[in-house]
């Protein structure tokens, strides 16, 4: 029998970003895998859009900024649902004076920085 287990990081919620005008909407940035990336979830339960994966050791360096970014990303896509208007990805955008991609991969987007203005 085992007396002390190891506690189940997999899916671990790393992050919560919740939407200040709408406090129910909250989406989680979770480490899917230690060596690889992380991972949001609630947005495709909330808007019916792709999850967000950014690598990990840029989400460390920057996790302020991202944590900032994605709060954007998820405003906008609560607006956008509030007034009834279609809200797609940009693959490439600029946020705050950073460059970032955000393109499809399977049935997720990866985000990347792209660079500075």
């Amino acid at each position: 029998m085992e007396i002390f287990s190891k506690p189940d990081t997999d899916n671990a919620v790393f992050l919560q970003i919740q939407n200040s005008k709408k406090p129910q909407q909250i989406i989680n940035v979770i480490m899917t895998d230690p060596d690889a990336h992380f991972e949001t979830r609630g947005l495709k339960g909330f808007f019916d859009l792709d999850e967000i994966w950014i690598e990990r050791n840029e989400f460390l360096v920057s996790m302020e900024e991202y944590a900032m970014l994605l709060s954007f990303l998820l405003e906008t896509m609560s607006e956008a649902q509030d007034l009834n208007l279609p809200y797609s990805y940009m693959e490439d955008f600029e946020y705050k004076g950073q460059r970032y991609s955000l393109v499809r991969q399977d049935s997720h987007r990866v985000l990347k920085k792209k660079g500075q203005l």
